[in-house]
């Protein structure tokens, strides 16, 4: 086990940069996105429905997003 001090500087550090973790992360689902876009002609098209369009275009970046700073904070031990 870390000693406190240690584990609290991470958290403050953490604290002090998780708004540039969640937009990073944020801009990962847009990449995904991206490349789920260009693999369209092969892949699954999103056009054809409100519902599916709008998950592709909130629902990955929101889900990346959240998923990965929580595995970033396992991680990081915060």
């Amino acid at each position: 086990m870390p000693p406190k001090d240690t584990k609290t500087s991470r958290l403050e550090s953490w604290e002090r940069n998780i708004r540039k973790w969640y937009v990073l992360y944020f801009y990962v689902g847009i990449g995904i996105n991206f490349l789920l876009y260009f693999t369209k002609p092969w892949g699954f098209d999103p056009s054809g429905s409100i519902f599916w369009g709008s998950f592709y275009g909130i629902g990955i970046p929101l889900t990346t997003m959240f998923l990965c700073v929580h595995i970033h904070k396992k991680i990081a031990g915060v």
